[in-house]
């Protein structure tokens, strides 16, 4: 053996000499860590918002709302030409079972005198639009043709004059009982041409003719006894119209609309909202109106907010109006707070604004300890300080983000400082032993909130995890710790954070452990015991290093893989499974809305053939071709009998393309023979949809709805996922679509891995579900 072998050998030996006094010793190696700590809060905030319209000749009053879950403070509606709407007015209709109940129109036979026509007088006293007419009567099993009209009126003689106004057919079946019904003079079913009759008066007439066969009974019901309107003339035709007569009228309503406007309260109109009627108040002049509600407290629970407008005996009034309704939100949202001693605690909040009108505020109520309070936007650059633009009311307590510094898709932050809240940590004992049992207290500066335990060794471990956390209920909060019998004997640190939703502090006491001096003396065995010891604690640490770090890689790798896939779903347009024989095909799917392409895979498969093929993979039975055409990417992957062919955006990604050969493989077990004896039926292969659900996020190039099942205010949503789910409602509603596609409400270029978590987390709650 040589010197320098003798030499290394007893360098060794005294490296591992060293160890194991160490280890006898407990020798303190010293790793300061930081006493930095961050605890998590939430803040309310609230957001104030205005929606403005008109709206004009409705019968109710429907607003619509961005999005829903907001609380309505304020209405105000003003209302102007306050008229009726269509009504059915009682003219003549009390009935008799006895006496004369009718007369009608005969013709008996070709000598005898006939009664052609019969008439009533119609009295109007304001610009009227007339629809129609109910009349009671009944009528003989004929089919002759008798004409129900509005005419002029004989003043003189109180009896119809020649001019028509409107003329129809009679509308009435054949019954042997007497019934209502209704002539309609609109000539539509709409009621889209009605009759203009200025104030005057006018005769409502049924009149037959000459042709009026000799069996034809036409019966128009009377009122001889006490009609309501005694001075309306009744005449009849038998050669001619025969001077009217009062005391007497026949059956009739009318359907009328008039211009007449009303005061409200002279109509008792009153507006509908949330179940509980508000009676509108006069206006300063005859037909306008006001409502004016605040201090209401209604939640919309829809974007739809329907105000029922009401009269007297459920009249509908046609009005104009303008309103404006005040909307707030109240949110929680998450703050840190950075904790550390002798320095200022360090606060940091993430408000998500979403405008959704013209006049829009944001409003945080801070604590009152908070100073130095600043207030960052950001709009696809960096941050930017607009505290300057805020308004910071110290008095108040508030942040106030005004509507003219709300962008729409920006990002904010406020920041704050508070002071280091004091309070006492009770520790009279400062020396203590092993084993022995570690008691001390906290006087807690305000009684709510929590304390956090850390213990600290000499080494500076132990801000990792805390040894106890206690609820604050009284003044003084006691804590017991035992001392384990291994425990290194040195000086250690007792570290105490109090924290509630609004204020912070930390204090800390010392202490130390002594360990008895126990006389020096080692057994070789002992030593021979600490160096296997030693390697194998080595050798445990290297594996258990390199399995953490293949764990670690793992879960990276399935992340990407996540991300990638669905990124590469985007980027699909089409998908194509072909016969490879013969090129035809048995399965396409477009995932663009479109129909495929066909120009276009006329000029890739000639592509084949004419340019290049850049091969990206070859086995035994199959390959994968990839071919940039037309700003397209073209992937071919062959298996056996058949040819899976996708139509991309975008390059994929590795993890695609083995998600393209396991669906070829997985198409070749369950179609395989179909494919083989393909025969033109496509309909065998409807089933390859399934298999690519299995293998490939199709959801997320799918066309999807927003779950309306229940209320999603009652359904667990975080920020994130509130904002992309107004997203997409605010998209079909600009769009006027009741479906959604993903990347309609990502940017593919900007999209991050917590993005396509957070559409996958809604898919996963079936807040977003297939529209199919």
């Amino acid at each position: 053996m040589t010197k320098v072998d003798c030499k290394r050998i007893v360098i060794f030996v005294t490296i591992l000499l060293v160890i194991s006094l160490g280890l006898n010793f407990r020798i303190n190696i010293s790793h300061a860590q930081e006493n930095n700590q961050i605890f998590h809060s939430d803040f309310g905030f609230q957001e104030y918002s205005e929606i403005f319209g008109v709206r004009e000749n409705i019968s109710s009053l429907n607003i619509e709302f961005p999005e829903m879950n907001w609380n309505i403070t304020d209405i105000n509606i003003n209302f102007t030409n306050i008229r009726l709407g269509s009504e059915v007015k009682d003219v003549e209709t009390v009935e008799f079972d006895t006496g004369l109940v009718d007369n009608l129109l005969y013709r008996q036979n070709p000598t005898n005198h006939k009664r052609l026509g019969l008439a009533v007088q119609l009295e109007i006293q304001e610009s009227t639009l007339l629809y129609g007419a109910f009349i009671r009567g009944r009528r003989s099993n004929t089919s002759d043709i008798v004409q129900f009209q509005i005419r002029g009126y004989d003043e003189i003689d109180n009896k119809p004059n020649s001019t028509i106004y409107r003329s129809i057919n009679l509308n009435m079946s054949y019954s042997p009982d007497q019934h209502w019904y209704y002539q309609n003079f609109s000539l539509s079913t709409n009621q889209s041409n009605p009759v203009e009759l200025q104030p005057g008066n006018y005769s409502l007439v049924m009149i037959g003719n000459e042709s009026l066969s000799n069996v034809a009974q036409y019966y128009w019901s009377v009122n001889d006894i006490n009609p309501t309107v005694p001075n309306l003339h009744t005449s009849e035709f038998i050669s001619s119209w025969s001077s009217g007569i009062t005391n007497t009228s026949f059956l009739y309503r009318l359907h009328q609309e008039t211009d007449k406007i009303y005061y409200p309260q002279d109509v008792n109109l009153t507006a509908e909202i949330g179940g509980k009627e508000y009676e509108i108040s006069n206006g300063a002049t005859v037909g306008s109106g006001l409502l004016q509600i605040n201090g209401l407290s209604h939640f919309l629970n829809d974007t739809l907010l329907h105000i029922p407008i009401k009269g007297n005996n459920s009249v509908e009034f046609i009005f104009s109006c303008s309103y404006s309704v005040k909307l707030t939100s109240s949110s929680l949202i998450e703050g840190d707070v950075k904790v550390r001693k002798n320095s200022n605690n360090k606060w940091t909040i993430l408000p998500q604004i979403s405008r959704i009108s013209n006049n829009h505020n944001f409003i945080f109520k801070f604590p009152k300890g908070w100073h130095n309070i600043s207030v960052y936007r950001k709009s696809g650059g960096p941050w930017e300080n607009v505290t300057s633009n805020v308004d910071i009311n110290n008095d108040e307590k508030t942040i106030t983000i005004p509507n003219s510094v709300i962008l729409n898709g920006s990002n904010w932050k406020i920041e704050a400082e508070s002071q280091n809240t004091e309070f006492n940590i009770n520790l009279l004992i400062k020396e203590w032993e092993r084993g022995q049992p570690l008691q001390f207290s906290a006087t807690a500066p305000m009684i709510n909130g929590e304390f956090i335990f850390y213990l600290i060794n000499p080494a500076g471990a132990g801000f990792e995890d805390p040894v106890d956390t206690k609820e604050v209920t009284s003044g003084e909060t006691f804590f017991n710790y035992s001392i384990p019998l291994n425990a290194i004997e040195g000086t250690y640190s007792v570290y105490i954070y109090w924290k509630n939703r609004t204020d912070a502090g930390v204090q800390y006491e010392e202490f130390t452990i002594t360990v008895p001096i126990i006389p020096f003396s080692i057994d070789p065995w002992i030593i021979v015991s600490i160096i296997f010891i030693v390697s194998a604690i080595f050798i445990s640490s290297l594996l258990l290093y390199k399995g953490i770090q293949k764990l670690r890689g793992n879960i990276i790798e399935k992340a990407q893989k996540v991300y990638s896939q669905c990124i590469d779903i985007l980027n699909l347009d089409y998908l194509m499974v072909t016969d490879k024989k013969s090129g035809l095909n048995v399965y396409t799917q477009s995932l663009t809305g479109n129909e495929i392409d066909a120009t276009l895979i006329s000029g890739f498969l000639q592509a084949i053939h004419s340019f290049g093929i850049e091969l990206m993979k070859v086995e035994d039975r199959s390959q994968t071709i990839k071919l940039e055409y037309q700003n397209s990417i073209i992937i071919m992957s062959e298996f056996v009998n058949l040819r899976l062919i996708l139509i991309m955006k975008e390059r994929p990604s590795r993890f695609f393309l083995y998600s393209i050969d396991e669906l070829a493989y997985d198409i070749y077990e369950n179609y395989g023979d179909l494919i083989q004896a393909f025969n033109g039926d496509v309909k065998h292969f409807n089933g390859i949809s399934e298999l690519i659900k299995h293998h490939l996020y199709i959801s997320f190039a799918s066309s999807l709805k927003v779950s309306k099942t229940e209320p999603l205010g009652k359904i667990r949503l975080n920020q994130n996922e509130r904002s992309y789910v107004n997203k997409a409602v605010s998209l079909m509603k600009l769009n006027n679509l009741n479906h959604f596609f993903i990347r309609d409400i990502i940017s593919i270029k900007e999209c991050n891995p917590k993005d396509v978590e957070i559409i996958l987390n809604l898919l996963s709650k079936k807040i977003f579900h297939p529209s199919n």
